[in-house]
């Protein structure tokens, strides 16, 4: 009897040991608590790194491509200048943009001599490319090479007499001065002076917007 007790003693802590293993392995639903795997899962899925959230296309940088416009006004009892005109441009790196463009012009002007006062009236309507240089970010250069084609009237206002031409005039112009974000604001000159130029005779202030 003493055998027994002793033999049972000794098979007893295995038995209970082989239950626990048996407990902790029997088989359970997917989502149960006690599912080893999905508890796994979770602790990968709390240390796993939060992926960056995709850009927003809103806030991609713009492209190098530049749209812009120039625009001129000017009055006076004997000169008026209006012009205006899209100009597309491309941003090369950060010291240089270059393009092309189109003007329309439209210019009056009065001129005396002796008794008789004369009228102008001239249309022009060309196409330019142009270049502008930053040696430094808040400084350009520029230069602007253009061709137009004139349609001219002639007033003489004494005796009423008109005549009419038409012809290409060609300019080149250079300046430099500020740069204000994609915007110049430039002191320029006509290097060619054609006698039909839209541009003054002297030194005169550019503006030009880019987007």
């Amino acid at each position: 009897m003493n055998k027994i007790i002793g033999l049972f003693l000794l098979i007893a802590p295995f038995s209970l040991a082989a239950q626990v293993i048996t407990y902790d392995t029997i088989r359970v639903a997917a989502d149960d608590e006690r599912n080893i795997h999905l508890r796994k899962d979770r602790i990968a899925t709390a240390n796993r790194p939060e992926e960056p959230a995709p850009d927003d296309e809103s806030e991609e940088p713009r492209g190098n491509l530049r749209i812009g416009a120039t625009l001129g006004l000017s009055f006076s009892r004997n000169y008026s200048v209006f012009n205006i005109g899209p100009q597309v441009g491309y941003q090369f790196n950060h010291y240089f943009m270059a393009g092309a463009g189109m003007k329309y012009y439209y210019m009056k002007t009065r001129g005396y001599s002796y008794q008789s006062s004369y009228l102008y009236k001239n249309h022009l309507l060309g196409a330019n490319i142009f270049g502008y240089v930053y040696p430094v970010r808040f400084l350009t250069l520029f230069a602007q090479p253009e061709i137009n084609y004139l349609w001219a009237g002639y007033t003489d206002e004494a005796t009423g007499e008109r005549s009419r031409s038409q012809g290409w005039v060609p300019s080149l112009v250079v300046g430099g001065g500020l740069r204000v974000g994609s915007s110049h604001i430039t002191l320029n000159y006509d290097l060619i002076q054609h006698v039909n130029s839209p541009y003054p005779s002297g030194v005169f202030v550019g503006i030009s917007a880019f987007f």
